[in-house]
Formats: C-alpha cells, structure tokens, sequence
C-alpha cells in the first residue's frame, strides 16, 4: 500500500507517461522494486476548455422562448419563477401571444427592446436549434434549454440535433446549460431560471448543488429547503456546460463554502478531475453517484444520455482529488451541511441513556470507514468513577438512568470532551414518556455543554423533533431524526479527516 501511494504521488508530480516496475519483491518489513523501466515526457492532457458562466447567475434580463399563457405548460411556469424577483427584466417571447401573466410579449429575440443576458429555451425540441441561433445571432450570451428530445432520447435524429447544438455554440461564443434541464437557481443572486417556482422559496446559504437530474434536485429540496443553498443547477444532457466549467465557476464564487456533486455519468474524466482536485484545494465538495448497478447503468443512457461506468474506479479518482463520496442524496446533504458548519480532528464519541442506540452508531460508525474515539486511561478511569457497572463505560457510553441526573451528565461531557482523541461528540436519545423525557430546555443544556463537534440523534413525534429543533437553532449542534443518519455523518466526517 505504501508503495502504491508514493508511486501515485510520484505519477501526479513528474512527467511520467509509462511505468513498468517488475519484478517487485515484498516480504514482512516493506517491498524492494528489482527492476524498473520508466519513460518520461509530456504528459497527455484531457483538461476541457473551460469557460465563464458565472453571468448565468447575475442575469438582470431573461428572454423566455416558447413563453406560454397556458399555466400548465411549462413555458409559463418559467415565467412565474422569474417573476419572484420584482428586479429581473423579463420578457417572454410568443409571437401569438400580446402578454403572458401581466408582461408584455414579443414576437422575436431580435424584436426586443435590449440584448437579454440570458434567454431561456422551452420550445419542441425540432425548434430549439432556430431559436438558440437567433439568439446567439441577437448577442445573447448563455442559453438554458429545458426541452427534451436530444442525445437521450436514444434515436439518431436527438443525437444529430445535440451536435448542431454544440456547432452553434462554437461558431457564436454562446453557452448553453442543458438540453433536457429543469433549469438553473442563483438563491442568493434570486433567479429562479427554472420551470419550479417553488426553488423561488429556498433558503439562501453557502452550499452548491449539481446535479446530472432534475428530480435528484426537487427531491433534496423538498426535504432540506431550508438548509441554505446559494446555487442549484441541473447541467441535464451537458452538450456544452459540463462539470467541470461549473467546478471553475464554484471555485472562484464567493457565495459558495460547500458543494455537493450528483453524477450518473461523464465523458471526460480526466477534465473532470482536474478541475475537481483544484475545487477541493478552496472549497469542501461532496460527491454522489449513481448509475452503481448494471440495471441503473443502463437507465442512465435514457436519462442523459451519459454511460454511468465502473464505480470503483470513479470512486477512487474522487477520493484523490479531494472529495468526500457518499451513496444516497440524504448523505449527500447531510454530509454537504455537517462540512459546513465544522471540521473534526480526532474520533467520534458516542453517548446515550440506551444502550442500543449507542451500539447501533458505533457498528454504523466503524462498518462505514469512520473512526471511534479511543479514550485514554484517564478518561475511562474517571468514566468508572462517575458511572456505575451496569453501564456502558467506555465508547459508546450508555449512562443509562444515570442521564437523568444533570450533574453526572454534565460531568460525563467534561470528561469525555477533555480526552485528546475525541474530535466529535454524539449524544443519541429516543424519547420514552413518561419515565424518560429531557424536556427541550435540558437536551439544548446538554448539547451546549459540548466543547467540541456535536451531533444530536433525536427520535421523538414530528411535533417534539420541531420544539428541539426550534430550541437548538443558531447552535453548533447538528441535529438528525435518526441514528442511521447521525452515525452515517459521523462516520464520514472522522473518515475524511483521519484518512484522506
């Protein structure tokens, strides 16, 4: 292993095009390489042209193309998400239409009273390449094409269709997002470019999210609207804008401390990489993807258009370049949020005032490549002096009825928050009426009490896990509704800390 990872570190550093170490002996105390051939030159690069995007997110004018006064179709749903912002010129283009939701309607790009900064493309898709050329023509810079009917649609013509898509964009100098995207959402510049006018609703903050599906991002945000995002984007089948122009874009965006990657599949990894592994030198990223199995393979074809891949070796190249990968979108945002509010050095502790729960994080913890807190000897000496037998004493630690007791509890922290290998703490409770219920002004004592990275696994009725929630907002304590995800981010944060 050893070996592996110098030669990795050799490899990325000096212009080494070809290896060849044979034979390599190893034996108890390390290797010995007997012979090596090794040819040095320049390297091939596979880095994409990346290119500026960021006046996607600072539009003050949009053109909506295929505008529409039918409030099902979706060219008036992307009218009403623009509308959220009272600043943004807006103007819908339907040459059968005279107004569309109180704005006036024009028949053409070309017959607008300025140059829009972006237009936004709803049309069928046999129209979608006359409308981005008489946009490019009309000096647009970006378009967003939200139609379908492209490279994954799997029949020559979509295919045929996405290439002259990309000629046009080379022969203009214009960007494209999509095709086959919802759109794209600046939170914290308020465009809502979107055909969801509930993205409009999303709290503003500091993570980033992209995303190869549009439902991957209406699902995360139905269940974490108010984590704080400061953008949302769906790059779709990614004929010109790709990950990589957006890993550029986040690096050098202000707004942004976290972002969080959804992947199915890609077409230049190794463009990928490169722009990944300098993302992560300024910002934490998080990474998922699917397309794991051969079946969800497959389905990634129809969806993007994109072959998924061998997953090993895509995990493998994240984890290299800096990122923390991760396997269903719940981890995504938990582990997206917890990197954002604290780093954590050392092992993870675990209390509880049942026992099971503790045993089932711990188990979780250490299958899922984290790390335990290892107490020293004098931690657990003074642990055994505050707890009795019946306990779990050493890590997890189950006060069990001793919990109860507010002045041993407080003294348990202390201690546990004194030990040098602890970098997190996670304190587990599933409320149990009547006999076992810390009212919330205690859990918010408790947790306060901590000193250093604190998790909350708290099971309770929806109304309860709200009054605790309410009671620890603006704190440092990450509070989850489950053991499953408390320990999951538990584990992923000592895991990246201690290992990459």
């Amino acid at each position: 292993v050893d070996l592996l990872l110098k030669l990795n570190e050799v490899v990325e550093k000096e212009g080494i095009v070809e290896m060849d170490l044979n034979p390599v002996f190893v034996y108890e105390r390390g290797a010995v390489v007997a012979d090596a051939r090794i040819v040095v030159g320049e390297r091939k690069r596979f880095e994409m042209d990346v290119g500026d995007i960021s006046f996607f997110f600072k539009a003050r004018s949009v053109a909506v193309i295929g505008a529409s006064t039918n409030p099902i179709k979706v060219g008036n749903s992307v009218v009403r998400s623009l509308m959220s912002n009272k600043n943004l010129r807006i103007y819908p283009i339907n040459p059968n239409a005279s107004e569309i939701l109180g704005l006036k309607a024009y028949p053409s790009v070309k017959s607008l009273p300025e140059v829009p900064d972006i237009a936004i493309v709803t049309v069928p898709a046999e129209f979608v390449l006359d409308a981005v050329r008489e946009a490019a023509e009309a000096g647009v810079k970006g378009v967003v094409i939200i139609s379908s009917g492209f490279k994954e649609a799997e029949v020559e013509e979509g295919k045929v269709r996405e290439e002259r898509l990309r000629e046009i964009a080379r022969k203009y100098g214009i960007r494209i997002v999509g095709p086959n995207t919802f759109g794209i959402v600046s939170v914290v510049g308020g465009i809502n470019a979107s055909f969801t006018p509930m993205f409009s609703e999303v709290k503003k903050g500091r993570i980033a999210l992209v995303s190869q599906s549009g439902g991957i991002c209406h699902y995360i945000i139905h269940k974490f609207r108010d984590s704080g995002f400061s953008h949302i984007l769906h790059l779709g089948n990614r004929c010109d804008v790709d990950f990589p122009d957006v890993m550029r874009f986040l690096r050098e965006d202000e707004n942004t401390d976290v972002v969080a990657v959804y992947v199915e599949g890609i077409d230049n990894g190794r463009g990928l990489f490169e722009e990944l592994k300098r993302l992560c030198s300024e910002k934490k990223v998080v990474v998922m993807k699917s397309g794991r199995s051969s079946v969800a393979d497959k389905a990634s074809v129809s969806h993007t258009g994109s072959m998924a891949g061998d997953y090993r070796v895509f995990a493998s190249a994240m984890k290299q370049a800096g990122a923390v990968v991760v396997e269903t979108p719940t981890e995504l945002i938990d582990t997206a949020i917890a990197m954002e509010k604290f780093e954590v050095s050392g092992g993870v502790a675990v209390l509880t005032i049942q026992a099971g729960l503790g045993i089932v994080a711990a188990d979780i913890i250490e299958s899922s490549g984290g790390r335990l807190a290892r107490f020293g000897e004098e931690t657990v000496r003074k642990l055994k002096s505050l707890l009795p037998p019946i306990t779990l004493r050493e890590n997890p630690v189950d006060l069990s009825f001793s919990g109860l007791n507010l002045k041993v509890f407080a003294e348990v922290i202390d201690t546990v928050c004194r030990d040098d290998d602890v970098g997190l703490v996670m304190f587990l409770y599933a409320v149990a009426p009547p006999s076992w219920v810390l009212p919330a002004e205690v859990i918010s004592q408790i947790m306060g009490r901590i000193t250093k990275p604190s998790i909350l696994g708290y099971s309770s009725t929806p109304e309860n896990y709200a009054e605790i929630k309410e009671a620890l907002k603006g704190s440092k304590t990450l509070i989850f509704d489950s053991v499953e995800r408390a320990a999951k981010v538990a584990a992923i944060l000592s895991e990246k800390r201690n290992y990459f």
